[in-house]
């Protein structure tokens, strides 16, 4: 590594895509770059998915996507540069693919299991309330992050074995993943739930969730 490189900032690529009828997608590419940019990383912002397939994969890239074209050759792009050593912070809806039954459909398999979860449901209404998010005190994203409060619409996702929840709200049912970590080759990948709208974006703690994680999977804290 050359002196020039030592000192080069972490490079960030946010990817929004897909429909912002039911999200707040450009608020919430505006609001990543910020805290990116805060936490020390050269941060662009990309509508659509196309860049993945120019090659060249920053250090992190984050996804935000509300459906919206995802081609098969831009998901294996993805899944290559996070295999290769590039961090993965995929948010709130990058889990909803299009589909039926148990899984997505097969153009979107790729994508799917890289990010290790996908939206099953709602849940029973309300479809959304104020409530606790609890944290694990033994991972580094989490680790002395107390537990706070958010109103934020629900989401029942079904998760790969093998991601470990990071942080989680308990229902009547269950202990439902709010976030989780898991490995994907040299890479790190990190599903946030959160995200929704402006009032996650201006939660402290949200805030604070993104820049740790997004530091841990550019590999600056230890696994």
């Amino acid at each position: 590594m050359t002196p020039s490189e030592a000192c080069r900032p972490p490079s960030a690529l946010v990817i929004i895509n897909g429909d912002d009828v039911y999200e707040d997608l450009f608020t919430a590419g505006l609001q990543l770059a910020e805290i990116l940019v805060a936490a020390g990383f050269a941060t662009r912002t990309a509508m659509g998915t196309a860049r993945l397939d120019q090659g060249g994969a920053p250090d992190l890239l984050v996804l935000y996507t509300a459906l919206g074209s995802f081609p098969p050759s831009q998901q294996a792009a993805l899944a290559s540069a996070v295999r290769s050593g590039a961090g993965l912070l995929a948010v709130h809806a990058a889990n909803v693919f299009p589909g039926s039954g148990a899984e997505p459909g097969p153009d979107y398999r790729t994508v799917y299991q890289l990010i290790g979860s996908r939206y099953a449901s709602h849940g029973p209404v309300p479809h959304e309330s104020r409530f606790l998010v609890e944290t694990d005190q033994e991972h580094p994203v989490t680790r002395h992050l107390p537990p706070f409060e958010i109103t934020h619409e629900h989401y029942q996702v079904e998760t790969a074995d093998d991601v470990r929840v990071i942080a989680w709200r308990r229902t009547p049912a269950r202990r439902e993943p709010i976030a989780y970590v898991r490995a994907d080759g040299r890479g790190r990948v990190c599903y946030l739930q959160l995200g929704h709208d402006m009032r996650a974006w201006d939660d402290p703690p949200v805030r604070e969730f993104v820049t740790r994680a997004a530091r841990w999977a550019r590999r600056e804290v230890a696994a």
